[in-house]
Formats: structure tokens, sequence, C-alpha cells
């Protein structure tokens, strides 16, 4: 081919190229108009509007105020759960919201409450599975039924009839090739009292389910444990996975503060109920089960200056 003709034939084709950019580049500048966000810079977008929304919850000076601005908060939440579909973002910035993660990264429980203007709470949660290259994930929604439930102590619950609590600690434990998941969990029930919550939890076809038969306490075998005390006072409750057990042994173990009331005769009465000072019981977990110990030497793991476990709401 003639220098001439083939430099012709170039100068054509760089031509068409340069027109098929010119045509492809208004498209593209639509589609990032159209989506300027993905990925992680999209979740860190619906993060900074759950902080807002979130601190917005106790602004209004009444129930249906409060109520209001949490739907709004919900469902932006569920939106954000959604895009986060593998369980990857945690969400630090949300500080008024528990994310617990079980390790395996099976699921995610999230909690949080509202406070009411009588002195009560309100709970709000949802567990979420994650999507993966067979099947997409599932998202729960948790409904508070508190009032309406009954033998609390005595049954399982689900998603549909959930004791709501503040979930701020989610223990795994793998024994003989089973996972076994217990949740410690806050509650405020009432103005005069408050409630600590040792909840074993697990996953199935049907969705969560809270409460098991797990506990050896003398002669009851409750589905939960449940700790209601003054209101006035703070309860220690606490997992250790490594607590000493002498000669280099550690065993695993739920810690808490012996509670007893402040005079005999309001014995029963749980608003009148204080810890016991330097007085701690516990739960140790041995062949499936969480067996009572009582009184346990917690000098050498409670530490005084551990973060609050009932965090404060934006003010």
């Amino acid at each position: 081919m003639p220098a001439h003709v083939f430099l012709r034939s170039l100068t054509f084709f760089s031509l068409f190229l340069f027109s098929l950019l010119i045509l492809k580049l208004p498209h593209q500048r639509a589609l990032a108009q159209a989506n300027p966000l993905s990925g992680e810079n999209q979740l860190l977008a619906l993060e900074d509007s759950l902080l807002k929304l979130a601190m917005r919850i106790i602004e209004p000076d009444n129930d249906a105020g409060r109520l209001e601005n949490n739907a709004l908060f919900q469902d932006a939440l569920r939106e954000a759960l959604l895009t986060d579909s593998t369980l990857s973002h945690p969400f630090d910035s949300v500080r008024t919201v528990s994310f617990l993660l079980a390790p395996s990264g099976a699921f995610r429980i999230i909690t949080w409450y509202v406070p009411l203007t009588n002195g009560r709470f309100r709970y709000f949660g949802f567990v979420q599975t994650p999507a993966n290259a067979r099947q997409a994930g599932d998202l729960f929604e948790l409904n508070d039924m508190t009032p309406l439930l009954s033998q609390i102590s005595s049954r399982e619950l689900r998603k549909d009839e959930w004791y709501g609590a503040y979930y701020y600690e989610l223990i795994h434990i793998r024994q003989r090739r089973k996972d076994y998941y217990t949740l410690l969990g806050w509650k405020g029930d009432n103005p005069d009292s408050r409630i600590r919550l040792i909840e074993p939890f697990r996953l199935t076809g049907q969705g969560p389910v809270f409460g098991a038969q797990v506990f050896e306490a003398g002669e009851r075998k409750p589905f939960r444990i449940i700790f209601e005390y003054s209101a006035r006072v703070s309860m220690s409750l606490k997992y250790h996975p490594c607590f000493p057990a002498g000669r280099r042994r550690t065993k695993q173990i739920i810690v808490f503060d012996r509670l007893f009331p402040t005079h005999e005769s309001l014995t029963g009465d749980f608003r009148f109920y204080v810890p016991e000072v330097n007085a701690f019981d516990g739960f140790e977990f041995k062949n499936g089960q969480w067996l009572f110990v009582h009184d346990v030497d917690a000098r050498v793991v409670i530490d005084p200056s551990r973060k609050p476990l009932n965090p404060a709401l934006p003010r």
C-alpha cells in the first residue's frame, strides 16, 4: 500500500475513534450524575445521615414526636443495612445503636432504644444475615412486645414476640463442632427499676430465636436469666473468656453483682434491690450449659474504669 494511502486511512480511523468517544462521554457523565456515590462512599453517606437522624430522636418533648423521629431513623437504617449486604461496614459513628457482629460473620444483631417521657423505654432491632453468591441475605425486624408477654423466663421467643433489650455483648463459644451464642443486654423496664439480661440466641430457617434451657441454677432451668434492680444504682454483668481458674487454667464465665434488698421487708420488690459490696456470682460454660457458680472472686478482672454498658443518648 502506498504511504499516502496508509496515512489517509490511519487519519480516518483516528477520527472515527474520536467521534465514538465524544458520543460516549455524555452517557458516562449522565450515569455518574445519576449515581454519584457507590460502594463504601455510599455507606459513609448513609452513616452520616443515620447519625443526624439518631441525634434528633429525643428532640421532641412528647412520645409521639420521638417515635415519629425514630420511624424516620428506622427506615434509613433499614436502607443502610440492605446496602451493606456483606455486613462489612461497622457504622461506628452511630453510637446510640449497638451493632454486634458474630465472629464468623454469620449474622449481625442491631438494637437501640427510645426513652419515653414517662420514664419507660421502647426497644427496636434487626437481625441480619449476609448475602452470598448463592442467595440474598435476610433482614429480620424485631418487635418489642414486652407489655404483652407473660412467663418470660419460661419459653422461647421469636422476632414477633421479642423481649426488647439493648444488647451490648455477643458471646460466641464453639464446642464439639457446635456454635453457642449468648447475648448480654440492658433494659430500662420502668421508671423505678432496671434489668440486666442473659439471653441465649440462635438462627433457624424461620428466623431468630431468643432463649434456651441452657442454665443450671438449682432446680430451675429458665430460658433466660433476668436481673431486676433499683434504677438508682448500676449493676455489673460481664463475660470473661479467660477467667483465672488456678494452675494456669482458665474458664469461660459470666460474672455479675449479687443483688439483695435494702431491707428484709422489701424482699421481692426489685425497685429496692442493689448490688452487695464486693460480692459476685457467675455462670460458667461447660458442655453446652451455663452452670451457676456462687461466690466468684472477681477482684482480678473487674475494672472500675470500664466503659458504661448503657450509653447515654445525646442531649
